[in-house]
Parts: structure tokens; sequence; C-alpha cells
């Protein structure tokens, strides 16, 4: 094809275009700022593409620049500013070969660019609408050269050509200088336009190479401190580490709620650490099942051996694995979570109280507990209800990922109801097989019930055996105990939960 030119500016083979592939069709933190970016600059992922390569590669080689496309120009100009910028070289120390740290730059840069291109400091509608009109324009001139030369081997193959010919071929190679002289006029708007905006582009990738030197050196840690905070599985592909740091970077309350949680677990994990020790199981025999904690060693070996962990597998899904039974303490209820979702709940305060509710899903989760929260509010606004999964007694239970990111960032506002979240808890605790359960109601104010209503509350408390601990959010001296005391068997306070004396609700439930 005559005059082709790349739309990357630097060297890549297939190895590390698949692998980029991969992580786009992976990652959805990748593929939409791709397509963002892409709206405003037809070569976006080509950029993108371009500087995964930059932090990846171990040799970083420039395409000639005649040989790239109009539409390149401007990307070619990011690059070489990044590639002088001091954080660059800085970057490269932990980014090569490391596709994870490649991409959290890629992602992180590119980002940047895109906000930059979006803003006044960029280069303006116009200078953007003349890049796609210039990239178009190169392909037509392109296929116009393509033609050209097949009416030129057609010429030549002719003994003898008509008037009709060379006046049709005539036309063809006008239409062709028009376009070149169309194209020139483009590009020379556009190399004014890339000279005007060349000091703010300048600003936009200092700054965007100093936040992101901070980013891939802080990201590990990130993704290390949510996992064990919030007992989110370890081991992740390329593609969800990538959209759960974009995540994590993207929202300051998830990470700071993450923290939260962190501190709290270990007041949690000192307090019950005792209880948990006391409280043991006698293998009583051996049965069948599907409770990986339970399997004997010798079922295990077969994960060893190609041929047999298929038919582990299998056996797996069919309940029919080897595993020790145990005679055990009768199972607890479940523990239901009423969580203050009002307005005055803002800010802090939801943090302190959604952080108390995921240190109580740890303890749920080990006690192999059905856990749900409800979240409630007045004013309209429905109970919104989060439960846990698998078997109630069994492994496996805790809380979806998905989900827990969900509970951290909803909240409905609106006013304060005690009745309608207490009635729901007490369906939640009716549906389970187990008796037993606990209510832990969070909140940071008052709110009136019912005598009648109270009657009945105490009566079926009574009649199912659980008990209802409240934890009051006292993040100022306006808070009062007030009407939890009504209801609850023990109110505690935020203030006692993170104090070293006096750690009450994790050892009462």
């Amino acid at each position: 094809m005559a005059g082709f030119k790349s739309e990357q500016n630097i060297e890549t083979d297939a190895f590390d275009r698949e692998l980029f592939s991969e992580l786009e069709s992976a990652s959805k933190a990748l593929r939409n700022i791709i397509d963002s970016g892409s709206n405003l600059l037809p070569s976006f992922r080509a950029l993108t593409l371009d500087l995964f390569a930059s932090f990846y590669k171990h040799n970083v080689l420039f395409i000639d620049y005649d040989d790239v496309s109009r539409t390149s120009i401007l990307p070619r100009r990011i690059l070489e500013k990044i590639h002088r910028d001091e954080h660059y070289l800085l970057l490269r120390e932990d980014t090569v070969l490391d596709g994870f740290k490649s991409a959290v730059a890629v992602i992180e840069i590119s980002t940047r660019v895109y906000e930059w291109l979006r803003s006044d400091e960029g280069p303006g509608e116009k200078a953007l609408l003349n890049e796609h009109k210039a990239g178009q324009a190169e392909r037509e001139v392109r296929d116009m050269k393509d033609e050209m030369e097949t009416w030129n081997e057609a010429a030549e193959e002719m003994e003898e050509t008509s008037e009709a010919f060379e006046e049709a071929k005539n036309e063809r190679a006008h239409d062709q200088s028009e376009a070149e002289k169309e194209l020139g006029e483009l590009a020379e708007e556009q190399g004014k336009s890339h000279d005007k905006s060349d000091l703010k582009l300048g600003n936009m990738v200092r700054s965007s190479m100093r936040q992101t030197e901070v980013k891939v050196d802080e990201v590990e840690d990130e993704l290390m401190s949510w996992g064990a905070n919030m007992g989110a599985p370890g081991e992740r592909g390329l593609g969800e580490k990538l959209d759960l740091a974009a995540k994590l970077y993207k929202n300051e309350k998830l990470r700071k709620l993450s923290r939260i949680v962190g501190g709290l677990k270990e007041e949690m994990l000192t307090a019950r650490k005792k209880t948990w020790a006391k409280r043991g199981s006698e293998v009583f025999d051996i049965a069948s099942g599907d409770d990986i904690g339970r399997v004997i060693p010798s079922e295990l070996l077969s994960l060893s051996h190609a041929q047999l962990r298929h038919d582990f597998h299998k056996r797996f899904v069919e309940g029919r694995l080897l595993q020790y039974y145990l005679k055990e303490e009768k199972g607890r209820g479940p523990m239901v979570i009423c969580l203050d979702g009002s307005s005055s709940m803002e800010g802090p305060k939801e943090l302190w109280s959604k952080g108390v509710c995921l240190t109580l899903l740890e303890i749920a989760k080990r006690e192999r507990r059905k856990f749900n929260v409800v979240v409630f509010s007045s004013g309209g606004q429905p109970l919104k209800v989060f439960e846990s999964i698998g078997r109630e007694g069994g492994s496996g239970w805790g809380m979806r990922e998905k989900d827990v990111f969900e509970l951290a960032e909803y909240f409905p506002g609106g006013g304060t109801n005690f009745e309608e979240p207490l009635n729901k808890a007490l369906e939640l605790l009716r549906e389970s097989k187990f008796k037993g359960g606990d209510i832990v109601f969070i909140t940071d104010g008052e709110s009136n019930v019912g005598d009648s209503w109270l009657k009945s509350f105490e009566e079926e408390k009574q009649r199912m055996k659980f008990k209802v601990y409240s934890v009051l959010i006292d993040l100022s001296d306006r808070e009062s105990w007030g009407t939890l005391s009504h209801f609850s068997d023990k109110v505690t306070s935020v203030s006692q939960l993170t104090s070293s004396e006096a750690r009450g609700l994790f050892l009462d439930v």
C-alpha cells in the first residue's frame, strides 16, 4: 500500500501488542479510558500502546518521524516530553517487564492526557477537530495514490490508451493533487496548534509524571492493604488488579474506609483471640461433602496430578469429597447490622459506621454465620439490604467484593427511623435455621419508638433468643443513647470500640 503511515510512534513486536490487547480486554478501567480518549483524539489507543511499550520494554525505539501518521504527531510530542522527564527514568526502574505496573502508569497518564484534552488548557475543540480531518485527508491521499498506481499499471499494459482513459486518469490525478494540497494546509494548521499549546502540554506532562510515579510506587501496598483489611481474595488476574487499583485511587472514601477497618480489625482480633482459641471442634468421623476446609490430606494430593485434578473438581461440585466430620458447637444465628444512612451520618460518621460493619463481617465469616446489612433512613427512601453468600454454618461464607464496594459507596441520606429497619431485621432472623442471632444497630441519632411496638419487639426477642447491641457513632457532643437503651441489651460507642480498655461489642457478638 503506497505511503502507509504508522499510528504508533514506538516500535512494538507481536508479543507487546498481544499482551496489551489482553490487558485491554481484561481491564474495564483501561478500556474506558481508551474509549473516552478516542472520542477526542483519533490515535488515542495507539498512544496508550506506545505508553505501555515505553514503560514495559527494555529497549524503547521511536519510529522515524516521516513514517508516522498525521494523527500521531500530537501523541509524539506528548511521548517525547515524557521520555525527557526525570520521573520517567525513575519509573522505568519499577515498570520494565512488569505488565501490571506498566499498565497502571498507562491508565494514570492516559487519564491525565484525556483531562488535558478536554480542559481549557488543552488544544481546543477546533484543533481536535482538525486532528480528525487531517487523519481522514491522509487516508484519502493514500487511497488516491493507490488508485493512481493502478491507473499507471493499466496504462503500461495497454499498447495504446484512449482519450477517455487519459481524461479519467488526469481527472483522478487532479483530485489527488487537490487532496494533497488540503492535507498540507491541515498539517500546517496542526503544527501551529501544537506549537501554541506546547508550553501547557509540557506542564501537564510534568505534573502527570510526578503523580504517576507516586501512584506506581504505592499501588501494590494499597492493593495488599485492601485485601488484608477488607477480606478480599489475594489472587487476582492483571485486569482485576488494574480495575481495583483504579477504583481505590478514584475513591478516597474507599481508601479511608479500608484503613479504618484495618485498625478496628486489630482491636477485634486482639479481643477475640482467646475466645476463638477456646472454641474448638472434635474430629468425629469421615464423611462426604464440599467443605474445602475439612477435606482430608489425601484428597488434596489429587490437585498435584493433572489427570486426577479433573476428578477432584467433579467430586467437589457433586459434594463427594472425603472430609472430616466434626462434632462442634451448635451453629449460631445470623448477624444483622442495621446501618444508619441518614444525612447526619455523612462524612467521618459514615466511614466509622461502615468500618464497624465490615469488621463485624469478619467475625461472622470466621464463625460461618449468615450476615445481613440493612441500610436505613426515612423520608421515602426504601431499606437497602446487603446479604452475605455461602451455606449457613458451612465454609465459603462472606460478602462478594462487588457488594462490599456497593455498600461502601451507598448513602441514601434523609431522616432517621428505627422501627422499620428493626422490623426488617426480625424478618431476616426468622429465615435462619439457627436461633441466638444478633442485631447490631449503628447510628448517631435518635428516633422515637412506640410503646406497643417496643412491647412486641421484646416479646420476639425472648421467643427467638437474640440480642440487640447498639453502637453510637459519637464523633461530637450532640449524640445521645436515649432511645437506643429502650430496645438494646447493650449500648457502646465508637470511642469505646477504638479504646484499648473497652472492646465491648467485639467480645459480645
